[in-house]
């Protein structure tokens, strides 16, 4: 819990810097999208591949606005405010002692949309006589799950569920987590590879409270 409370002190601190300097310009919007490359890391994961599962990576999306303001001459603070979709595949093949079959494929998918608030240092890095300009950035984010479920897939049927106590394991209401940034800048598009990872759990479960969301992005957004 220390943990926790000290990470949000963290994110709130970057954001205040950005809401009470008086010499910042006004804040530039922008919007940003593209692929979210999510799975699950963490203690738990890790014992599930020792077990013989297969953690597969999910191809998502991420679609969020932002906002950009600069700090000095080449250093900015950006918000953004996204829904960005999470999740995970889990496979296996379950041993069975039975006439018509050994073995049986057995699937989880898991399905985690998110509103998440993640906030940036960017430290740009101009090119001489060129309109490129890399940066490079990091910081935290605050995330949401708005929306979420799981769904079973063995021998031909399927079976849909949420995320409680009762069916599978309840999700954390809130989660911290931090990103780095890695992205070009031209004539106000961006193009930005980002990876993510939770520092918090996913799940709010005594028995699968080291699993955390590792995500690769690819962003494409627009400064206007």
């Amino acid at each position: 819990m220390k943990t926790n409370t000290f990470l949000l002190i963290m994110l709130l601190l970057l954001l205040a810097i950005g809401l009470q300097s008086q010499t910042l310009p006004e804040i530039q919007p922008g919007i940003i999208g593209g692929l979210n490359i999510a799975n699950f890391s963490g203690d738990d994961i890790e014992d599930l591949d020792d077990a013989g599962f297969t953690i597969n990576n999910r191809t998502l999306f991420h679609l969020g606005l932002t906002g950009t303001t600069n700090i000095t001459s080449n250093i900015d603070l950006r918000g953004e405010i996204a829904l960005s979709m999470n999740g995970s595949k889990w496979k296996v093949n379950l041993d069975f002692e039975d006439e018509d079959f050994d073995t049986v494929p057995f699937t989880i998918t898991h399905n985690i949309y998110m509103i998440q608030v993640p906030v940036s240092l960017i430290l740009n890095v101009p090119l001489p006589n060129s309109a490129v300009k890399p940066y490079l950035g990091a910081g935290f984010s605050a995330s949401i799950p708005v929306s979420s479920g799981w769904e079973i897939r063995a021998l031909g049927e399927e079976e849909e569920g949420d995320y409680t106590d009762e069916e599978f394991a309840e999700l954390s209401s809130f989660v911290i987590g931090y990103q780095f940034n890695l992205g070009l800048d031209f004539n106000k598009i961006l193009c930005e590879f980002r990876y993510e990872r939770g520092l918090t759990p996913v799940f709010d479960n005594s028995y699968i409270d080291e699993t955390f969301y590792s995500n690769f992005k690819f962003l494409v957004g627009f400064r206007f």
